[in-house]
C-alpha cells in the first residue's frame, strides 16, 4: 500500500469519526435537556413565573391524561434553582406540548420535558 493511500484512508477515518461526533447529539437518545444549574432561576422565580402563566400550563395539562405541569428542581439538594418541568406519557403529547409552546410566548424561564 503506498503511503498516499495510506494518508487517504486516515483522511477519511479522521472525517468519518469527526462526523460520529459531531451527530451524536442528534442521534443520543434523550433529548431533554436543561440549562445549567448555576444559569437557572430561583424556585421563587420560577414559582412566580408558573402563576403569571397559569392558563398556559392548563393548555399544556389539557393536551393529555398523563400532563402535569409543576415547578421541577433539577439540581442536587441545596441548590436554590428551579425551572418549570412538564412531564408527559407519549411521544404524541411529548410533540403536541412542543407545537403549543411554539405558538405562545413562553413562562419566561427554561421549560425541561420530561418523559414519565
Amino acid at each position: 500500500m503506498s503511503l498516499l493511500s495510506k494518508i487517504a484512508i486516515g483522511a477519511v477515518a479522521v472525517v468519518a469519526i469527526g462526523a460520529a461526533v459531531a451527530l451524536g447529539g442528534v442521534f443520543a437518545t434523550s433529548t431533554d435537556t436543561h440549562p445549567p444549574c448555576q444559569e437557572l432561576p430561583t424556585a421563587a422565580e420560577a414559582s412566580a413565573a408558573l402563576t403569571r402563566s397559569e392558563s398556559l400550563a392548563t393548555d399544556i395539562a389539557a393536551l393529555g391524561k398523563e400532563i402535569s405541569v409543576e415547578v421541577g428542581s433539577p439540581c442536587p439538594k441545596g441548590q436554590d434553582r428551579a425551572l418549570i418541568q412538564v412531564t408527559y406519557g407519549s411521544k404524541s403529547e411529548r410533540e403536541a406540548i412542543s407545537s403549543l409552546l411554539a405558538r405562545r410566548d413562553g413562562f419566561g424561564v427554561p421549560v425541561h420535558l420530561v418523559e414519565r
